[in-house]
């Protein structure tokens, strides 16, 4: 068992030989922002991860069927975010 650089707890299974990479990588979130995230890390923190900057919200995918129920007309240069 190795541990985690970003959790710090013992859960990560790897070769024996591996060594843990603790490098981080830039990345563009859902809301266009840039965050620092270790590379090489647990299963349960690459789930948060994916939940916290990756994946759309239950209030954003609230916003986008409200906007689709109303049935907006959208023009030809503009885009459904646009109008969100």
């Amino acid at each position: 068992m190795f541990t985690c650089p970003q959790c710090r707890k013992q859960r990560m299974t790897r070769p024996l030989d591996h060594v843990i990479n603790e490098a981080k990588q830039e990345y563009k979130t859902k809301d266009k922002d840039t965050v620092e995230l270790f590379v090489d890390i647990c299963e349960p923190c690459k789930g948060r991860n994916s939940r916290l900057y990756f994946e759309p919200s239950k209030a954003d995918i609230k916003r986008i069927l409200k906007a689709m129920q109303e049935d907006a007309k959208l023009g030809e240069d503009q885009s459904l975010e646009d109008l969100l």
